[in-house]
């Protein structure tokens, strides 16, 4: 097991928009709660223009900017089903997309990792 105690997960460091840095608690906070979980999680994002970008979510800040890591922009196609096909894509880097520029973002569904749950349940 862990050497933290349970109100040590609960704590994340957030930088503020004076560039301040403080610890605060995410039981307190609990939209921090909900944008933490998708810290270093793949997303595929649909922009504004139609544009689909997908990458590694690496901060989401006060503003709600996303910052993304090996992102690549797909062109698809929407198929008669409903369903979009990758016809290209183009690696861009890292990026940050402006939630003024957001129409959906998706989150990868994480896999079980049963070692894992072993370890918990033990």
């Amino acid at each position: 097991m862990s050497s933290l105690d349970d109100d040590d997960y609960y704590m994340a460091k957030i930088a503020l928009p004076d560039n301040s840095r403080k610890a605060v608690d995410e039981k307190a906070q609990p939209m921090l709660a909900a944008v933490k979980r998708y810290v270093n999680r793949r997303m595929r994002i649909t922009l504004t223009d139609g544009r689909v970008v997908v990458g590694t979510c690496i901060c989401i800040d006060y503003q709600g900017n996303i910052l993304m890591n090996n992102a690549d922009e797909l062109t698809t196609k929407t198929r008669p089903d409903g369903t979009l096909e990758t016809l290209d894509s183009r690696n861009l880097g890292m990026i940050m997309v402006k939630p003024q520029h957001l129409a959906k973002c998706e989150a990868e569904r994480r896999e079980a990792d049963p070692e894992l749950a072993a370890q918990l349940l033990r």
